[in-house]
């Protein structure tokens, strides 16, 4: 049921917002983090608006097996500071993470911090940390992790 829901929002995030044109441009956006010493580093972000900012990366497509996807939840109004991350859905600063290659259903970080140090002009940058711990009772924690993404104005 949780994966379910998880295909859900992740679908209804992309089918349903505007997303940036960013067809024009060529892409330095990306998503790098660390997990258990080995490092992932996503490019061609997608950056998509709508209830919320998210920025998404993965190393596949959605239907790929072996999938890795890790999205970040922003509000619409965005400041440059430090924000903690929770699972509460009353939380704007979200981050969920999903990998078929790990075996780690997904899941949103119950703990963890997303750093805004660009929010204005042509990008979002920033830094985040995650622990995520899924309903099999799996955790990971997510570090190191840095962002570039096309910013919605």
């Amino acid at each position: 049921m949780k994966k379910i829901l998880s295909i859900a929002v992740i679908l209804f995030t992309l089918l349903s917002c505007s997303s940036d044109d960013s067809s024009s441009r060529s892409s330095d956006t990306y998503i790098k983090f660390t997990i258990n010493g080995t490092n992932y580093n996503f490019r061609d972000i997608i950056t998509a608006e709508s209830g919320a900012i998210t920025i998404n990366g993965n190393n596949g497509t959605l239907t790929t097996p072996g999938d890795t996807q890790l999205t970040l939840w922003l509000p619409l109004m965005l400041s440059n500071g430090t924000f903690d991350v929770d699972d509460s859905f009353e939380n704007p600063y979200q981050i969920s993470f999903d990998s078929e290659s790990m075996n780690f259903e997904f899941d949103f970080a119950e703990l963890g911090t997303i750093t805004i140090t660009q929010s204005t002009g042509d990008y979002i940058k920033g830094t985040f940390t995650a622990t995520i711990t899924n309903s099999n009772d799996q955790t990971i924690n997510i570090t190191n992790g840095e962002f570039k993404a096309y910013s919605m104005e």
